[in-house]
C-alpha cells in the first residue's frame, strides 16, 4: 500500500519586505523545524519514492531539507505546477 505524506513549508523569513511572496527564504527557525521533522520521519523508518514540492522558495528549500535526510537527489525533486 502506498502512503502519502504532506508536509507544508517550515517558517519563512519576512525580513525583506520587498521580496515578492514567491523568493521568501526559510528564516532560522523554519530551517531548524524542517530539519527537524525530517529527521523524525526517518526515525519512524518512512522513506518516500518521489518528493513533489511547489516551486516556491520557501517550499522548495524545505522539501531539500526532507531530501538530505533520506539521500534523496535534489535533482529528482519534482516541482508542481502552479498559479506561480
Amino acid at each position: 500500500m502506498k502512503t502519502l505524506f504532506i508536509n507544508r513549508h517550515a517558517k519563512s523569513s519576512w525580513k525583506y519586505q520587498n521580496l515578492n511572496d514567491f523568493d521568501r527564504p526559510l528564516n532560522s527557525r523554519g530551517k531548524k523545524s524542517a530539519a527537524f521533522m525530517a529527521q523524525k520521519l526517518k526515525e519512524k523508518g518512512e522513506d518516500f519514492d518521489l518528493i513533489i514540492s511547489s516551486p516556491a522558495n520557501r517550499a522548495l528549500s524545505t522539501a531539500e531539507y526532507f531530501a538530505d535526510e533520506f539521500d534523496y537527489d535534489h535533482a529528482l525533486i519534482e516541482e508542481a505546477h502552479s498559479m506561480y
